[in-house]
């Protein structure tokens, strides 16, 4: 059976597959033990996202998949074995999802993803589009993640591109303005 992320995915949450179940669950507590912890949800999704993405990438099919598991050391040897290098994996990658980003931004997990979503806020009570602190705060909070999502695969990847813009709140404001920008581009589509 040909691999796709979606269907790693629909068999961790069916629980179809134990072994992918059990793996995404260590990983997610891997997760929440790191300074990278965003909660329960969160960490679980981080985990489903980057065990499905490295299965996508180095197996062909779910049977190479369960041959390379049935290869490594016996029972849960060889699962906290793989577990190890997919969390490895999720450390170098730290693949950003929509609601990995958004989850980050409304549970203060990284303060510049909040300021930069603040600024947005603000860029939109500055606007013609103000509709309240509350709509201004959850609008952005949605175009910060979106934007996030859709044009960086990994936190290595979006702060390289902060300090590129600069340092401090100059970076912040210039990466704020970006996605003003799309959201702007957005609602006029």
């Amino acid at each position: 059976m040909p691999i796709d992320k979606e269907l790693i995915k629909s068999k961790i949450h069916s629980r179809e597959d134990i072994s992918l179940k059990t793996i995404t669950d260590i990983v997610a507590y891997k997760i929440s033990e790191s300074s990278e912890d965003m909660g329960p949800e969160a960490n679980f999704l981080a985990a489903t996202e980057a065990v499905s993405q490295y299965i996508v990438e180095n197996f062909t099919d779910i049977g190479k998949f369960k041959d390379h598991l049935s290869q490594l050391d016996k029972g849960m040897k060889s699962i906290n074995q793989f577990v190890d290098t997919v969390y490895s994996y999720y450390q170098d990658k730290q693949l950003l999802s929509f609601e990995i980003v958004k989850n980050m931004v409304a549970k203060v997990k990284d303060v510049n993803l909040k300021m930069i979503t603040d600024i947005v806020a603000y860029r939109i009570y500055q606007s013609p589009d103000d509709k309240g602190p509350e709509l201004n705060f959850l609008s952005a909070e949605t175009f910060v993640a979106q934007y996030i999502s859709e044009n960086f695969k990994n936190l290595s990847e979006l702060r390289r591109c902060l300090s590129d813009l600069g340092k401090g709140s100059y970076a912040l404001e210039a990466f704020a303005d970006l996605v003003y920008k799309y959201y702007c581009q957005k609602k006029n589509n």
